[in-house]
C-alpha cells in the first residue's frame, strides 16, 4: 500500500512511519563562507541603521532522493538490521523433463528452489539541541530572531541533508553503508566512456549511443532494460550544446532521451543530474581521487531500495533548572540495498571537475 509523507522524500514512499553532506562531503550552499567571529547578537548599529526582522538562511544542495529509488518508511523500527531472502529457481534444464514413454517407466526429473538471505544494518542516529533563558531574552530584546526555531530547522535541515547525502554515497565510517553511486557489487566499466558525454563529438557521442544499452542488456544476462540514468551534474548541465552543428536544433540531451524511450520501450524513462556523481565532490567514495560515475539502473524496489525505519522525531525540551533547556532529535535509515545487482551499470572515466 503506498502512501505519503511531506517531511523528507517529497514522493511516493512505501510503509510510512505512523509517527510521523554529511559524512566525506563538504555541505555546498550559496551563502559562501562565512567568518565564525561575526556570529553572535552584539553588534554595532547606528542611529541610521534599518534592522531587518527577518534573517538570510542558507541554502544547500538538495534533491528528493525517492525520484531516484524507492524509500520505505516505517519497517524494522528499533531493530539492528533488515534481512531480505533472495529466492533462486534450481529447476535444471527445461529438456531433462521430456519423457519417453514408449521406454516404460523412468526417473522423473524435479525441480526444486533455494534462499539466499542478504542483510543491511540499519543506523540509528540523534542529536541534541539546548537553549538558555539568557538567549531567550536577549534575542527577545533584539525582537529578529527565534532562536528557539532556528536550532530545531536546524536539526531537521542537519537529517535531512544527512539522509540524502547516504542515498548516494553512503556512508564513510559505518561498514555496510552504501549510496546509489557507489554500490560494491555492481560492474563498473572504465573503458566506453573517456571523457564527458557532452564534450563527445557527434561520431562519438553517436558510438556511445548506440552502445550503452547493449552492455547493460548484456549485463542483465539479456532479461531487463534500463529506465533511468544518472550522470554528472556538470556534464548533465552540458547536453543543452546540439548534437553537431549540422543539427543545431536537436540538443544530446533530447538525442539520449529520446532515444533510450525508443530502445527501452519506456516512454517514462528518466535522466537526471547530479551533485555527487562529479568527481569533485565524491573523492574516495567512488574511487580514492573521485571520478565521473554515471548508473544506469532499474529504478525498481526490488532492485535497489532505502529504508528509513525511524523518521525524524524532535522531543519537547526539558529543563532540571528552569534556566537551560535541551532537547532532541533521532531517527534511523538505512544505506542503499542492492538486491538485484546485475540490474546497475557504473561507467567512470577520471576526466572533468
Amino acid at each position: 500500500m503506498k502512501s505519503k509523507i511531506d517531511s523528507l522524500f517529497g514522493k511516493t514512499v512505501l510503509n510510512e512511519s505512523p509517527t510521523g553532506w554529511i559524512p566525506g562531503m563538504t555541505m555546498l550552499n550559496s551563502n559562501g563562507d562565512v567568518d565564525p567571529a561575526s556570529f553572535g547578537y552584539d553588534y554595532v548599529i547606528r542611529t541610521t541603521t534599518y534592522l531587518r526582522t527577518k534573517s538570510i538562511q542558507q541554502k544547500f544542495y538538495e534533491v528528493p532522493p525517492a525520484d531516484f529509488l524507492t524509500i520505505e518508511v516505517g519497517e524494522g523500527a528499533w531493530l539492528e538490521q533488515i534481512t531480505q531472502n533472495l529466492e533462486f529457481n534450481a529447476a535444471g534444464d527445461f529438456e531433462s523433463g521430456v519423457q519417453n514413454i514408449s521406454g516404460g517407466k523412468s526417473e522423473m526429473a524435479e525441480v526444486d528452489v533455494a534462499l539466499s538471505p542478504k542483510t543491511y544494518p540499519i543506523v540509528t542516529w540523534g542529536k541534541g539541541y539546548r537553549y538558555s533563558l539568557a538567549e531567550l531574552k536577549k534575542a527577545l530584546a533584539a525582537n529578529n530572531w527565534d532562536v528557539v526555531k532556528a536550532k530545531t530547522d536546524a536539526l531537521k535541515k542537519n537529517w535531512d541533508l544527512g539522509v540524502q547525502a547516504t542515498a548516494f554515497l553512503g556512508s564513510k565510517s559505518i561498514a555496510g553503508v552504501y549510496g546509489l553511486i557507489n554500490l560494491p557489487e555492481p560492474t563498473i566499466d572504465t573503458t566506453t566512456l573517456t571523457g564527458n558525454i557532452s564534450a563527445m563529438d557527434a561520431d562519438v557521442f553517436a558510438a556511445f549511443v548506440q552502445a550503452v544499452l547493449g552492455l547493460y542488456y548484456a549485463n542483465t544476462n539479456s532479461t531487463v532494460l534500463p529506465d533511468t540514468f544518472v550522470i554528472p551534474m556538470d556534464d548533465y548541465l552540458g547536453l543543452s550544446a546540439p548534437v553537431s552543428v549540422a543539427f543545431p536544433m536537436v540538443t544530446k540531451m533530447e538525442y539520449l532521451l529520446n532515444a533510450f524511450k525508443a530502445s527501452t520501450g519506456n516512454p517514462n524513462f528518466k535522466i537526471y543530474g547530479l551533485a555527487y556523481a562529479m568527481k569533485a565532490n565524491n573523492v574516495g567514495r567512488t574511487t580514492t581521487y573521485g571520478s565521473q560515475r554515471y548508473t544506469l539502473y532499474r529504478n525498481d524496489p526490488e532492485t535497489v531500495r532505502m529504508s528509513v525505519p525511524t523518521q525524524f522525531t524532535l522531543t519537547s525540551p526539558g529543563t532540571a533548572d528552569n534556566y537551560q533547556w535541551r532537547g532532541v532529535a533521532y531517527g534511523q535509515y538505512t544505506g542503499v540495498q542492492n538486491y538485484r545487482p546485475r540490474e546497475v551499470y557504473y561507467f567512470d572515466h577520471t576526466t572533468g571537475a
